[in-house]
């Protein structure tokens, strides 16, 4: 019996140990970002290697929030009622051409390779009431006391 729970407590450490290892050697990176809508109201980020957790995305965020306003001015709200969008992208295949499939593409980028494949990581945006939402998979959060809240409602359309 001893020696089945050593050998569990192997397979922990090490799997912990090799989860750590991964984390280290692939670090979230910034490829790009792209302004579009009105006003450039709607921001485009574009990262290599995004976290694989609704947590790990959130905190990334919060982690480099006040870096991409900063450097980038997002979010880039409306100035008629401070609303914005940002959305967040896996850039991990690179740019490519129109092609057949639904591609988001960057028309201010003058070569045919100005087009991502949607692979959606996250989006933040802000409501008219000045709420700020975190769309991330299957969940949306707004951020409470310094806590990320998953909001249960659903906003239901008739």
């Amino acid at each position: 019996m001893k020696k089945y729970l050593l050998i569990a407590m192997l397979i922990a450490v090490t799997a912990a140990a090799g989860w750590g290892w991964y984390l280290k050697a692939h670090p979230t990176t910034l490829v790009a970002t792209h302004k579009m809508g009105e006003d450039g109201f709607m921001s485009i980020i574009l990262i290599k290697n995004p976290p694989l957790t609704d947590k790990g995305k959130l905190d990334w965020w919060v982690r480099n929030a006040a870096m991409f306003k900063e450097k980038y001015n997002i979010p880039a709200p409306l100035k008629s009622n401070e609303y914005f969008i940002i959305d967040v992208f896996d850039f991990s295949d690179g740019y490519k051409e129109l092609g057949k499939y639904d591609r988001l593409c960057f028309d201010k980028m003058k070569t045919s390779k100005n087009c991502i494949d949607k692979n959606w990581v996250m989006t933040i945006r802000s409501s008219v009431n000045g709420k700020i939402w975190y769309d991330v998979d299957e969940s949306t959060y707004i951020e409470k006391n310094g806590k990320f809240l998953e909001v249960k409602e659903k906003i239901k359309i008739k």
